[in-house]
């Protein structure tokens, strides 16, 4: 009877120990650490969301929202645009910012890219502010082939051939940015999901 007691006792706590490196290591993964800078205050829940979303897509590592967040808190550089910015996108926000730090776009571009599409949205006026920072931050700051379209029925490569004509080379500069919501614009599904009010 001892014997079987003391058994039980050894599997009830290994039990409890593996019960506990799980709820330690859940807990790790859903609350990182991050604390963005004062500043930037609007970026921090969608960081802690990428870093703890199950969907690999657009998916950081927690490495990478730490090396980002050095980042923020190195930047001396005024940036009044994507400040105000981030106050009604801060996904596409974000995502200018992460341009700059790791994919090539100069910061005085990216500012130039941020009061554009200030004034885009203060002109439309959409009512669906939030699907449109959503559609974006997917595509802002980056060449074709780094949009990631899987799930969308869609390739870079065709929508590249499909922009190209209309000047569309990337998204990467102010110019290529105005020339593709012009065209966006125009079509259909634009006014049916952002609902701009002018």
């Amino acid at each position: 009877m001892n014997y079987r007691v003391k058994n039980g006792q050894k599997i009830l706590i290994l039990l409890l120990i593996l019960i506990a490196v799980f709820i330690t290591q859940k807990t790790y993964i859903s609350t990182p650490n991050i604390t963005v800078p004062i500043a930037w205050s609007k970026l921090q829940p969608i960081l802690i969301a990428r870093a703890t979303q199950n969907k690999p897509k657009r998916k950081l590592s927690q490495d990478h929202v730490k090396a980002f967040v050095t980042y923020l808190n190195h930047l001396n550089t005024p940036t009044p645009q994507l400040k105000e910015l981030q106050m009604t996108l801060p996904k596409t926000t974000l995502e200018l910012l992460m341009a700059v730090y790791q994919r090539g776009v100069p910061l005085a571009e990216a500012e130039k890219m941020a009061a554009y599409l200030k004034q885009l949205t203060e002109k439309d006026q959409f009512q669906n502010i939030h699907a449109f920072d959503e559609n974006t931050s997917h595509i802002i700051g980056r060449e074709w082939h780094e949009i990631d379209y899987s799930g969308e029925h869609m390739t870079w490569q065709k929508q590249r051939l499909k922009y190209l004509p209309y000047g569309v080379i990337d998204f990467k500069t102010k110019e290529h940015l105005i020339d593709f919501f012009q065209v966006e614009s125009q079509l259909p599904y634009f006014k049916r999901i952002y609902r701009p009010q002018n």
